[in-house]
C-alpha cells in the first residue's frame, strides 16, 4: 500500500509491516520516514541493523541470507538497503521477490532512493513491495504547501508562530526543507518558552546571519527604504559578505519582478501572480512598491547591471570599479533614488 510521509507515524503504530520503500525527490522527508521505521522496529526489541548499498557492499544474496537467518542477540532485524540508481537490476529484483515471498514477522527491509519513473513503478519488485509492505513517496513541497509544513514543525515543537513569520521563513528558504528545518531547530533553541515568533523577533533572531540579512536588504530597497537598505548593505560588507551573494539575490529579485511584471502586464489577477511567483503576505507591500515605481523593462536593464557588477568580481570587467561601489548604486536604483545609466554594464 502506500502511505503519504505525513501519515506513516500513525501507520507504524498499527504494526511494522515486512517491507519498507522510500522513494522520492525530497531527502529531508525520505530520512525522517525512515527514522520513524527505525524508532519503531526498536520498539519491538533489540534490533540488529544491516546496512547496504546497492553497487559499493551489497550481495544480494546475502540479504536474502541475511533475511533467512534470525540473529541470537536480536528480537527484530532491520535490514536497510540504499538504491542510488532507484533501480536494483535483474538480480536485486529476483532477490527483492524472493525477500517479499520467504521473509518472517522479524525482519523488516528498508529500501531508500532517490526518484522513481512511471516505468520503474510498473516494475515486478516495485509492485511486489506495493502489495505485500509500504511505499512511501516523499514529493518536493509546492510553494503552496511550503507555508503549512514550516507551521506544522513549529506546532510540533510547542512554538506559536505568526503566519507573517511563517511565510518570511518560507520565502528565506527558498523551498530547501533542510535548511528550513535546520533555521526552525535554531530558533527553538533561542525563542523564550512563552514567546510568538512574529516577523519582528524572526529579523531580529537572523540579523547576524548573512544570507537573511541578505534577503532583507531586498525587501528594504523593494520597499524603497534607503536608509535601511543601505545600513544592511554596509553591514554585509563590514562583516566579510561575499559581494557575489548579494548580487545573486539582487539577480534572482530581478528576475522574480519581470515576470510578475509581465503577467500583470497580460491581464492575469494580482492575487493569482503573487502566488505563483511565492510572493507570501508579508512581502506584498514591498513588491507593490517597485512594482508602482518601476516599469516591467527596468527589471531586465537591472539584470545586465548586475551582470556588470559580477564581471568586476571576477576581474573581467571593462571598467574598473569597486563592486561594493556599485552594489551601492544598484540599490538606490532599486529605491527609486539614482538611475541605472550611473551604473556600469
Amino acid at each position: 500500500m502506500r502511505v503519504a510521509p505525513p501519515a506513516l507515524a500513525a501507520h507504524l503504530g498499527k504494526g511494522l509491516a515486512s517491507s519498507y520503500l522510500l522513494f522520492g525527490s525530497e531527502p529531508l522527508l525520505l530520512e525522517e520516514a525512515a527514522d520513524q521505521i527505525r524508532q519503531q522496529v526498536r520498539s519491538h526489541g533489540v534490533a540488529e541493523v544491516l546496512r547496504f548499498t546497492a553497487g559499493v557492499d551489497l550481495d544480494w544474496s546475502e540479504l536474502i541470507a541475511s533475511a533467512r537467518s534470525q540473529s541470537l542477540f536480536a528480537n527484530h532485524q532491520l535490514i536497510e538497503v540504499r538504491l542510488p540508481t532507484g533501480k536494483p537490476g535483474e538480480m536485486g529484483s529476483k532477490a527483492l521477490l524472493d525477500f517479499l515471498q520467504h521473509c518472517g514477522t522479524d525482519t523488516t527491509l528498508v529500501l531508500l532512493t532517490g526518484r522513481i519513473d512511471k516505468r520503474a513503478q510498473a516494475t515486478k519488485w516495485f509492485k511486489g513491495i506495493e502489495k505485500k509492505g509500504v511505499v512511501v513517496e516523499a514529493r518536493s513541497l509546492s510553494a503552496d504547501q511550503l507555508p503549512e509544513w514550516i507551521q506544522q514543525r513549529f506546532r510540533g515543537l510547542g512554538i506559536s508562530v505568526t503566519r507573517g513569520a511563517v511565510d518570511q521563513l518560507a520565502y528565506y528558504a527558498e523551498g530547501n526543507l533542510m535548511a528550513a528545518a535546520q533555521e526552525i531547530r535554531k530558533l527553538a533553541v533561542l525563542l523564550d518558552e512563552s514567546a510568538e515568533l512574529d516577523e519582528e523577533r524572526l529579523e531580529a533572531l537572523t540579523e547576524d546571519q548573512a544570507r537573511f540579512s541578505v534577503y532583507n536588504l531586498v525587501d528594504a530597497a523593494l520597499g524603497t527604504d534607503a536608509g535601511r537598505a543601505l545600513r544592511i548593505l554596509t553591514a554585509l560588507r563590514r562583516e566579510g559578505t561575499e559581494a557575489v551573494l548579494v548580487v545573486w539575490a539582487l539577480a534572482r529579485e530581478a528576475r522574480s519582478m519581470a515576470a510578475i511584471a509581465k503577467a500583470l502586464q497580460s491581464g492575469e489577477s494580482r492575487s493569482a501572480v503573487f502566488r505563483s511567483h511565492q510572493v507570501w503576505r508579508s512581502r506584498e507591500a514591498c513588491v507593490n512598491l517597485a512594482l508602482k515605481h518601476h516599469p516591467g523593462s527596468y527589471w531586465s536593464s537591472l539584470l545586465g547591471c548586475l551582470s556588470g557588477v559580477d564581471r568586476v568580481l571576477k576581474g573581467r570587467g571593462t571598467s574598473a570599479g569597486d563592486a561594493w561601489v556599485e552594489l551601492e548604486r544598484v540599490v538606490l536604483s532599486v529605491c527609486g533614488i539614482t538611475t541605472l545609466s550611473r551604473i556600469i554594464s
